[in-house]
């Protein structure tokens, strides 16, 4: 007769195998709980985003079909839709920043403004308010020259002095010049597209810059950063009105438009309007990190503030 098997041992580790496991799949769902939850969020923003650009370019492909006041209206719809989408992400994302991580920042808390600032801000703002605000200063002081424009108004092309209208092209340095070489291969380049454009308005080659702004928004008629630069060139044509409402539209609906708001400031500065030039110069400095401040700054709200008294 065999002698009675002791389970005992077994059950033991079978008990211990079960625990184990209960425990480890308890700890690995409390793990990807919450960053799931905060994932779902963001890929449903981004989404919602991504969907409403979409629905923008595909808007802009139909716009013969459509009426005028209809066109306007539904962009008008989508482009809001899209901000609040934009606007919902950040407001997560601060949140996010501001209650206590059990484990490392997420990687998303530096995504798209710090991208944008970065790219639209550093890498061409303070470029162009250089020679924007630049302008617009000596404009104010210089008197008119006899080979000058005899009007109010300087008609594109004209604004350049006759030295940088003879070379043909800017003096590029290597970062520009590669730019330059990436768009001409490969025209749909945006972030080369940007770089460009930007180059060509400082030194004032407006009908080319104007040429290549208009390449690239026919890629992407919702880039924010060349509808800035198609709203200085709207004012270099000579409508400086609608110019400063379509920077101001820009700078109040999208987040990444800071740099619509030098550009008001300037164009608001030359039309002798210092107190909206101040408004605008203020805001840039507060939406703005002070590190990405152009030097001139602080130095043109100090004169404006003297001038107005405040």
């Amino acid at each position: 007769m065999n002698p009675p098997t002791n389970w005992t041992p077994g059950l033991a580790v079978l008990a211990v195998g079960v625990i184990a496991a209960v425990l480890f799949l308890l700890t690995q769902r409390r793990k990807g709980a919450p960053s799931s939850s905060r994932d779902d969020v963001l890929e449903d923003l981004e989404r919602r985003y991504q969907s409403r650009i979409e629905q923008l370019k595909e808007l802009a492909a139909d716009k013969h079909a459509l009426a005028p006041e209809r066109y306007e209206a539904e962009r008008s719809r989508l482009e809001q839709e899209a901000v609040a989408a934009l606007r919902a992400r950040d407001e997560h994302l601060k949140a996010r920043d501001k209650a206590p991580a059990p484990s490392a920042p997420a990687p998303a808390l530096t995504g798209f403004l710090s991208q944008q600032f970065k790219g639209a801000l550093w890498g061409g703002g303070i470029v162009l308010f250089f020679g924007v605000l630049g302008y617009t200063l000596v404009s104010e002081q210089h008197p008119r020259g006899e080979n000058e424009a005899a009007t109010g108004r300087v008609p594109p092309g004209a604004m350049g002095s006759a030295d940088a209208q003879q070379q043909g092209a800017p003096q590029m340095d290597a970062e520009l010049q590669q730019a330059w070489e990436k768009l001409q291969k490969n025209p749909a380049d945006l972030e080369s597209a940007s770089i460009v454009s930007h180059e060509l308005i400082r030194n004032q080659m407006y009908e080319e810059a104007e040429r290549v702004t208009l390449r690239a928004l026919a890629v992407d008629p919702f880039n924010v950063e060349l509808r800035v630069h198609q709203g200085v060139l709207q004012a270099v044509r000579g409508d400086e009105s609608g110019a400063r409402r379509e920077l101001l539209r820009l700078s109040d609906t999208y987040p990444d438009a800071q740099e619509g708001l030098l550009f008001l400031g300037a164009l608001a500065m030359k039309q002798g309007d210092k107190a909206a030039a101040l408004e605008a110069f203020e805001r840039f400095a507060v939406e703005v990190p002070s590190s990405m401040h152009p030097p001139p700054l602080l130095a043109a709200i100090q004169q404006l503030r003297a001038e107005l008294g405040r």
